[in-house]
Formats: structure tokens, sequence, C-alpha cells
């Protein structure tokens, strides 16, 4: 019983710790952008940005597809002021689906691309094919849930911009296959660059492990005084 107290102390510690270390560098500025007439290379209309298109929030990076559009979810980072340093471009999972109700509002299965561009603090629509200055990585769909965090490091990335004075660090999300017809899209938001990688769930199951020896310790010690 005192180690299993003892245990989800530790665990409750841990993420109290972890929420405290993370370090926002500064907010992402965030809007999506679709093609049209089933060609998947060209940009040509907002499905979300400042504007309000189609009546949807501003803010949101949707991924996917919307009847035989390609959607692809954008984020740009004013770096006035900032220097290198380690850095993770974070975002939250808003929505297991898209931006419109009864056409796209439903999950697809498979792998989110990220890649950098250099931005200009604008939505722009031609951000959906700007060139890419470097592949951050990917992640699979399934298992993700609203309200999951995801963090990947850009440190590199991040580096190489703010030494070459670019004003704007472009973050583009999209589907790594050519997304079919009425294929389903997933929906983030809350684009951030921190210092520290936010990921949940946390702690890995390796994390227990080896809390658990030492708690362990600990409670033999408390019987041996007592």
């Amino acid at each position: 019983m005192k180690v299993t107290r003892l245990l989800a102390i530790a665990v409750a510690m841990f993420f109290v710790a972890a929420v405290a270390s993370a370090d926002i560098i500064t907010p992402g500025f965030t809007f999506a952008v679709a093609s049209a007439g089933g060609d998947h290379t060209v940009g040509t209309h907002y499905h979300s940005n400042t504007g309000g298109a189609f009546g949807n929030p501003a803010g949101k990076a949707e991924i996917g597809s919307y009847a035989t559009e390609e959607v692809r979810g954008l984020s740009e980072y004013d770096l006035t002021g900032l220097t290198a340093g380690p850095a993770f471009v974070t975002f939250n999972v808003f929505n297991a689906g898209g931006l419109f109700a009864g056409v796209n509002d439903f999950p697809f299965t498979g792998t989110i691309d990220i890649f950098a561009y250099q931005g200009n603090n604008l939505e722009d629509i031609s951000d959906y094919q700007a060139a890419s200055a470097g592949f951050v990585g990917s992640f699979g769909t399934q298992g993700l849930i609203v309200g999951n965090v995801l963090s990947f490091d850009i440190s590199t990335i991040f580096g190489m911009a703010t030494s070459d004075g670019w004003t704007s660090l472009g973050i583009r999300l999209q589907d790594a296959t050519d997304p079919v017809a009425f294929g389903g899209a997933w929906t983030f938001d809350t684009f951030r660059l921190t210092s520290t990688n936010d990921t949940t769930p946390s702690p890995e199951p390796a994390t227990l492990l080896l809390l658990g020896p030492g708690l362990l310790g600990v409670a033999r010690l408390r019987r041996r005084r007592g």
C-alpha cells in the first residue's frame, strides 16, 4: 500500500515538473489551405484563416481531404529577436476529423508529414506548395485522441533560420499519401514553439520502471527505521 502511494506521488510530481518546465518560445500563426479540382499540387483557397473562410474558426490546421480536395495545415513563427537553441514545434489534437460536418468530419488512419519552409508571418495560399527547407518528421494518426499534445524537434532548422536572418519560420503538415476522395481529415491547433518536448502521454513505461526500484528502496528503508 505504501509503495503504491509513493509511486502515485512520484508520477504526479513527474507530471507537475514536466508542465512547469515547458517553455513557450513563441506562438504560431496557424491556418489551412486546400487544393481544388483534383489537382493536389497547388493550393487555391483557405479552409481556416483570420477571415473565417466558410464560417470555420481561425487558427486551425486541417490535414486530409474534403471531397476531391487535399487540405494542408500551416503555422508560421515570428523569429524577431530569437536566437538558436533547443526548439520543438508543439501542437494539440483539436478534432478527430475535419472542419466540415457531414463531409469530412471523420478521421483517417495514415501518416502525416511535417515540413519546414521560409515564411513571412502572413497567411498565403501559396504556402500550400512552398519549397521545403527541411523535413521535420512524421507521425501516425492511429491512436490519436482529442487533447493529445505532439512535439517534434526542429532545433537544427530553427538554428539555420535564425542564423540566416529569416523573419519567419513556416511549418506545414500534410497527408503523406495522395488523399483519396472523401478520405477524412484531422485538425490540430494551439501551435507553438517550445524549448521542451511536451508530447503526451507521459511518463513512458520505461520511466515508471526506473522509478519503481527506487521507491521500493525507500519503502524498505522506512520499514527498517520503524
